[in-house]
């Protein structure tokens, strides 16, 4: 197995580990070793160099200070207080993360309709078909 391969699987553990300790009421163990799980995978994925960069770039100061302050005082016994530090810190170093535009453009809110313009079947709910469609009946006729 190679490395992103370990690096995956210790990730996925760590968030495993993360929400078992939520689970069990912020067990201080068990998320302190879903952190160790995760930031460890973290770098068996893109390496310690990349991972380095990543959280020390100046506009992401802020958020790898509380969430690396979080890992820290998770491991100090305090999981409520180091929980709600992490989970700030990890909203603030990914609110930057590159999306792609295309998802967001296609995908409506509750209760809009696509219009006509924006159907891509021929036969969707509020598009009218060119010639009408005979209606078929169950007895066969």
């Amino acid at each position: 197995m190679d490395q992103g391969g370990i690096g995956v699987g210790l990730v996925g553990f760590g968030l495993f580990f993360v929400l078992f300790g939520m689970l069990l009421y912020f067990d201080s163990v068990l998320l302190a070793f879903g952190n160790i799980l995760f930031l460890s995978g973290l770098v068996f994925i893109i390496g310690f160099r990349r991972t380095f960069t990543f959280f020390f770039q100046r506009p992401k100061l802020k958020g790898t200070s509380f969430f690396m302050g979080g890992v820290l005082i998770v491991l100090m016994r305090w999981p409520l207080l180091g929980m709600l530090l992490e989970a700030y810190g990890f909203i603030t170093l990914f609110r930057s993360f590159p999306q792609h535009p295309a998802p967001r453009r296609d995908m409506g809110a509750p209760g809009w309709r696509a219009g006509p313009e924006q159907a891509s079947c021929p036969a969707a709910p509020g598009r009218v078909p060119a010639t009408p469609i005979p209606a078929k009946s169950w007895h066969g006729a």
